[in-house]
């Protein structure tokens, strides 16, 4: 039972010797212990305020009040108590163990995995050890089924493709080649556990992707992605902070470099509900003079929803993307365009809604759906020819689909398909793209 449980963590720490109490401080805690023992948390939980006011810093203290909050309902209290003992040695791996049980009471069963997990994992103390592997086994864990950590991770994926409008590397700047061809692209995506998981660690990956035209060689692309993550819990949340480098091609060459930053936040909102936000800095260098109007920085600010069940999986969210690029200006005087001068931003504010739904058809089979609405509104008034300036506006829908057949755990063949229908009233941004690909992924 979870009360039995509960209890049991609760007298592990009512038996260890406590020290430096004396006086009203002493008779304030010990009161609350004999409250408690005998189950009346609500006058075990006054004492142990008391205590606290009257100058008690104790671990102990914060682990008795953490229970007490549990035991009477007020779990986000109990949820910050045992948070801060997370940091304290001698409580970190009970506080791992109480965390999950507030997550489970709770209805976060993602959470709740996770904190009895790294208390199995950690802890030393028997008693405790089996106390989590209980608590995992009602959550329909079996830790005896739990294979070890791997160090390495990631995938290695090859496919044949076809284009109908083949585009450049970045649309805004080249807008429409309008022609199609058929493309081989090969990818792999590396992820190497310098330290611990993702319930607390630093991960470095990498990733390289090439993809080559059969006719189109000047729009071969190909990127090399380098980044180093660091895993963590702030209060409820679920957090990463990553720093990459990023270094882009086309046609063989070596046009853009992006340094970035970022940080992901997921809390849990019950019965397999879950918060995420995101945001992402992005810095942005042209290697090659022809792109330099790319130059600048991005910003992108994502708040979504994420519903996860046994058979599938939806995400939703909302993207706003800010830029401040250095555009382009033949003459470098914005403002002396009655002489000439030809000015282009290249700096859009978007705004992206967009669902991603992934279903598990069968064993052997899952199937995903994506859909997303962008809408772009560029920062400044463009000098087009022949129409004069004007003030860039795309509207985009963008839908996916993929079908995956699974051979064994490592070895899975997928179809992809995806369509662009991009409105601009540039007529040289407007465009209708299908992309359909055949490709065999291999997991590692």
């Amino acid at each position: 039972m979870w009360l039995l449980a509960i209890y049991f963590a609760f007298s592990l720490v009512l038996s260890a010797p406590l020290t430096a109490l004396a006086g009203e401080v002493s008779d304030s805690f010990s009161r609350g212990v004999k409250a408690a023992n005998t189950s009346d948390y609500k006058n075990a939980l006054k004492h142990f305020l008391q205590a606290r006011k009257q100058g008690l810093e104790k671990p102990a203290l914060d682990y008795n009040l953490g229970v007490a909050y549990y035991r009477l309902g007020r779990y986000s209290e109990a949820h910050k108590t045992f948070t801060r003992l997370v940091k304290t040695p001698k409580f970190t791996h009970l506080a791992y163990f109480n965390l999950g049980l507030i997550a489970n009471k709770t209805g976060d069963e993602r959470s709740a995995n996770d904190w009895f997990l790294r208390a199995y994992h950690n802890t030393t103390d028997h008693n405790l050890k089996a106390l989590s592997a209980k608590a995992l086994k009602r959550l329909g864990i079996d830790v005896k089924k739990i294979p070890t950590m791997k160090k390495w991770s990631g995938f290695v994926t090859a496919n044949v493709g076809y284009d109908s409008n083949v585009k450049q590397a970045n649309e805004d700047l080249v807008g429409v080649v309008g022609e199609s061809d058929n493309s081989f692209e090969v990818m792999g995506v590396g992820n190497y556990w310098l330290r611990g998981g993702r319930e607390e660690g630093v991960r470095l990956s990498f990733s390289a992707d090439v993809q080559k035209y059969q006719t189109l060689d000047n729009d071969d692309f190909s990127q090399l992605h380098l980044g180093l993550s660091r895993f963590g819990r702030l209060g409820n949340w679920s957090m990463r902070f990553t720093g990459s480098w990023h270094e882009s091609y086309l046609g063989g060459n070596n046009y853009q470099r992006i340094f970035s930053g970022e940080a992901r936040g997921r809390r849990g909102l019950g019965k397999n509900k879950y918060l995420r936000l995101r945001y992402r800095l992005n810095y942005i260098t042209a290697t090659d003079t022809v792109f330099e109007a790319l130059d600048g920085w991005r910003h992108q600010l994502r708040a979504g929803i994420q519903v996860s069940k046994v058979k599938h999986r939806f995400k939703g969210y909302y993207q706003l993307e800010l830029n401040g690029r250095n555009d382009r200006n033949d003459r470098n005087d914005r403002n002396d365009r009655d002489s000439g001068t030809r000015f282009t931003s290249f700096s859009p504010t978007r705004h992206a809604v967009r669902t991603i739904s992934s279903l598990r058809l069968s064993t052997r089979w899952k199937a995903r759906l994506d859909a997303r609405y962008r809408y772009s509104a560029y920062n400044d008034p463009s000098d087009i020819t022949g129409i004069g300036a004007i003030s860039r506006v795309d509207k985009q829908i963008r839908l996916g689909a993929r079908l995956g057949h699974s051979f064994t755990r490592q070895w899975e063949i997928e179809g992809r398909y995806n369509y662009y229908d991009n409105r601009s009233n540039i007529d040289a941004y407007s465009y209708e793209r299908s992309v359909i690909s055949l490709g065999i992924n291999h997991f590692f």
